[in-house]
């Protein structure tokens, strides 16, 4: 059987969403350079930016909104780091996925794919929900190629309570019904007027093929095994779980970690709050010995 040439069905569905993705790239203040890197798993897009000899930060974002979320942050991210940011395998994104993930350990084998194409021995590694999961299982299955981790409202800390898949529910009713701010708060837990481009274009209708893997809550013995240095962002608005519960099992489980519950965040707290979110990332990857 051939491979089909996109993730979409058809080129009308895949034309509206690059409209939609390509303007909220055009958000990032920074010179960007896009491409494909080749891996097992399928064609992983990349957006690169920064100083070609600082030090690298792989970025992973969350689900259904791509690497082009990063607009508030890049910024701030790009000026001491060469940042890359993909999009992930089987999700929203101009990625094409061959091979389904069927095992946690294979985001890290995918990853691994991307840090051989881009030639890098070790990165700072940082994500956000479904992001954050990845991130996390290449800390788990390769430490060796992890420096920092940074992990921000993270899929894998608990399970995800069931309340949150009525709030996803719920974003498909008519504008008549329930407004786009109320939407965005009901899935994202806050409403912020920063998080509106990167929402549009989640909501934009399209025809994606999803082959996503449903992230399974980490076990006590993956955690302890994270040896790189970690800090963990959480949103006191944060819908996916309680985020006191999740700090508290993950400031008990990973080694070498620092969790901060930021105020008035909910689930995309990297769009909620840019302001605090890029000066924790910024002082815990700069700071020496943690």
């Amino acid at each position: 059987m051939s491979v089909p040439p996109s993730q979409f069905r058809t080129s009308a569905g895949q034309t509206r969403y690059f409209a939609a993705y390509d303007a909220t790239l055009a958000l990032w203040p920074v010179a960007v350079e896009s491409f494909d890197l080749p891996t097992r798993f399928g064609a992983t897009h990349l957006h690169t930016c920064g100083p070609h000899d600082a030090p690298p930060l792989l970025l992973l974002p969350g689900q259904a909104v791509s690497s082009t979320m990063w607009y508030p942050n890049i910024g701030a991210l790009s000026q001491a780091y060469r940042v890359y940011a993909p999009d992930i395998l089987g999700d929203l994104g101009k990625s094409v996925s061959t091979r389904r993930f069927t095992k946690p350990s294979e985001f890290a084998d995918w990853l691994s794919d991307l840090f051989d194409g881009l030639q890098l021995e070790r990165a700072h590694v940082a994500g956000l929900s479904y992001g954050g999961f990845a991130a996390l299982r290449l800390a788990i299955s390769a430490p060796e190629r992890v420096n920092k981790l940074v992990l921000m409202s993270p899929a894998s800390l608990l399970r995800l309570r069931p309340t949150f898949f009525l709030r996803m529910a719920a974003i498909f009713l008519p504008a008549f019904v329930l407004s786009p701010a109320a939407k965005q708060k009901l899935l994202l837990g806050v409403y912020s007027p920063g998080a509106v481009p990167a929402v549009k274009q989640m909501m934009t209708t399209t025809d994606f093929r999803y082959s996503m893997y449903l992230p399974p809550v980490c076990a006590d013995q993956e955690l302890q095994q994270v040896s790189a240095s970690t800090l963990l962002l959480l949103g006191d608005h944060e819908v996916i779980y309680n985020p006191h519960a999740a700090l508290k099992r993950a400031t008990s489980l990973i080694p070498h970690i620092k969790a901060v519950i930021i105020p008035g965040a909910g689930h995309a707290l990297t769009l909620d709050r840019p302001d605090i979110v890029n000066t924790l990332i910024l002082e815990f990857l700069q700071k020496e010995g943690v």
